[in-house]
């Protein structure tokens, strides 16, 4: 059985991460990026994207935290 991945997306003004859609995941990165895979490939090898409006990151379980920044 295969699986989809899930995103979380950390804002600024909180502190806690909250589970996003996919869609929502590109329509936060295509303004930043002009080509998302990059981006999402960084993510993939488990690191978050720091962008000026939020943190994005791949949902796993038992992460180590490494943040790249846009």
């Amino acid at each position: 059985m295969v699986t989809m991945p899930r995103y979380e997306i950390k804002l600024p003004d909180k502190e806690d991460w909250h589970e996003i859609s996919d869609v929502e995941l590109m329509e936060g990165l295509y303004k930043i990026y002009d080509r998302v895979t990059p981006a999402i490939k960084k993510m993939i090898t488990g690191k978050e994207l720091q962008t000026p409006d939020a943190v994005y990151r791949l949902k796993m379980e038992g992460r180590i935290s490494r943040t790249a920044k846009v």
